[in-house]
């Protein structure tokens, strides 16, 4: 690779290498919590002041307010935004020790050696190999997803400390703020930036400030076959895990059709919602004055198991689904609308094979006594909640039902810590206490919910794409980034309703004895975001296979282009204006 002689690439390289030889895999709370020390110390350098702010769960996030001293700034600030938990690394056991995931200069050699040795590769090997042969590229856990990000925004900060230090006086030359925030535990449940947000309110009321808007700096990655198409985004992609809990009939599979088995009914909703196109969420609107449409992948299932404890000839009882789901536009509302019709399908859908079956059989010769006659039972959590409330009660008339319910699930968080699987434990307690039987399928969300922000023009978007027009990079200014992010957590579309999620997400708002959230979304916490209500965009680092074995980051565009475009977007939204 030719040498770089420029303002950002040598600094930004060396703070990412920095950052990605400390190993902080979610949700690793001490693994994090180092890491976030290393980035209060890469701050301090230039004699910039980081804070801590406190998750809930023991986790800091790391905030640094650089102020301008210009007579004219009136608060205005641009929040720089990133997070430095990675996922895990077992895969890099196939090079001797998984952590040389955290030694990019090491890695790189291996795995280069490792590639160049096989007899066929696979088409992501090709590709990674390629990239180790022409040097642009660094390799290793977190290097683009996303330590590359954090060390982009650290150069910055420093970068602007550092002139203010040397008399240039480059912040006090602009009428505005800039404030670092770096966050634990995006890659889980985004347990920092909720922890954050109640921050973020109290310094704004407390430093006077007004924020213009968040440039985050998440990776970036292509989009299809176009390998040199570089992106900037301006709102993001909302997520929703629907879930299923499905209450067979248990029958000896001797006489199959005396039962329904759980198992058959997980399938069948597997097979009508997993990459369902008819579930892509789309959009269509304005972007940089053209009218554009995009649209969301399709559900794809992340489990889907029966919940037998041991081998026994039984049909299974029963059995827990859940899903990815992608949103642009679509509500928690209208996406339970249609949880609820893919439930009866699945219901109607075994009757009709279970009949069909045998019908088949009977003509056959089989000898068995007729199907169970069954009908098919469908309940969203809140009208499971009710019911088994209202049975509760009928038989606990002096105790409180809600108080029952938090002591129960408290139980379960002590047993389970998994947020999917507590929420599953709950539903089938209240399945039990309602007293209702299969064959029956309760449709709920698990966490974590994110919700979608959807592109809209303002003063960051404008000085953005004024930026991009002037660069001679391939650059495209698009709508939705297409990640989960922490950007769902900064600003609230309509349609994002307090009591529907209250109505269909089991641990929305759920305390322990301590009165510690659950799981870190409530209504207070949904206020909180709609009153920072911050414009968001992403102008991050460009690479591939995040999260995989051969991830990397490009460094050219990573380390000078990316962080110069930031550079000049804080510039020219800060800039004073004279007159």
């Amino acid at each position: 690779m030719t040498p770089h002689a420029s303002r950002w690439f040598d600094t930004v390289r060396e703070i990412t290498g920095t950052l990605v030889s400390i190993p902080s895999v979610s949700p690793d709370a001490a693994a994090e919590n180092r890491c976030a020390e290393k980035i209060r110390e890469l701050l301090a350098v230039d004699s910039l002041t980081p804070i801590s702010w406190a998750t809930n769960d023991g986790r800091k996030n790391i905030a640094c307010l650089l102020k301008s001293d210009n007579l004219n700034n009136t608060g205005r600030t641009i929040v720089l935004m990133s997070h430095f938990d990675t996922v895990g690394i077992e895969d890099f056991a196939l090079f001797g020790d998984s952590n040389i995931a955290f030694q990019p200069d090491e890695l790189a050699k291996i795995m280069r050696i490792f590639l160049e040795q096989k007899d066929s590769l696979t088409a992501s090997e090709q590709s990674a190999l390629t990239a180790l042969q022409n040097g642009e590229w660094m390799f290793g856990r977190g290097t683009v997803d996303m330590k590359s990000g954090v060390a982009i925004n650290i150069a910055i900060m420093r970068d602007f400390a550092r002139m203010r230090a040397n008399g240039t006086r480059a912040i006090d030359d602009l009428a505005g703020n800039l404030l670092f925030l770096s966050c634990s535990d995006e890659e889980t449940e985004s347990a920092g930036i909720l922890s954050a947000i109640p921050e973020l309110l109290k310094l704004r009321e407390k430093e006077n400030l007004i924020y213009l808007g968040v440039i985050n700096t998440d990776y970036t990655a292509p989009r299809d076959s176009n390998q040199d198409a570089r992106f900037v985004y301006s709102g993001t992609v909302g997520k929703l895990l629907p879930s299923f809990y499905i209450l067979g009939a248990r029958t000896h599979v001797g006489e199959v059709y005396r039962g329904v088995d759980a198992s058959h009914i997980a399938a069948e909703l597997v097979s009508h919602i997993n990459l369902n196109s008819a579930w892509a969420d789309s959009w269509r609107g304005s972007l940089g004055g053209e009218t554009v449409a995009e649209v969301a992948p399709p559900p794809v299932a992340l489990r889907m198991r029966d919940l037998k404890l041991s081998y026994n000839v039984e049909t299974a009882g029963e059995a827990f689904v859940y899903f990815n789901w992608l949103t642009l536009t679509l509500t928690p509302e209208e996406a339970a609308t249609k949880m609820n019709a893919a439930a009866r399908s699945a219901l109607e859908a075994v009757r009709a094979r279970q009949e069909e079956s045998f019908n088949d059989f009977s003509l056959r010769g089989g000898q068995t006594r007729p199907p169970l006659n069954w009908q098919s039972l469908v309940l969203g959590y809140d009208s499971l909640y009710k019911q088994a409330r209202d049975r509760w009660q009928a038989g606990n008339k002096e105790k409180d039902f809600s108080e029952w319910l938090r002591r129960k699930t408290e139980e379960f968080a002590a047993i389970v810590k998994d947020g999917r699987e507590l929420s599953r434990m709950i539903v089938a307690e209240l399945t039990r206490v309602a007293q209702i039987g299969g064959p029956a399928v309760i449709v709920f969300f698990s966490p974590p919910y994110y919700p979608s922000v959807q592109p809209t023009e303002n003063e960051l978007t404008l000085a953005v794409q004024a930026v991009l027009g002037r660069s001679n990079e391939r650059l495209q200014f698009r709508g939705y980034y297409p990640y989960i992010s922490d950007l769902s957590y900064l600003r609230l579309d309509d349609g994002v309703e307090t009591v529907s999620l209250k109505k269909n997400i089991p641990l929305f708002g759920a305390r322990d004895s301590q009165d510690s959230l659950l799981y870190a979304l409530d209504a207070t916490k949904l206020n909180e975001i709609r009153a920072l209500d911050c414009p968001v965009v992403n102008i991050g680092p460009f690479g591939s296979d995040a999260h995989g074995l051969y991830e990397r980051v490009h460094m050219p565009y990573s380390f000078e282009t990316a962080p110069r475009i930031i550079f000049e977007t804080i510039v020219s939204i800060l800039k004073e204006v004279t007159t």
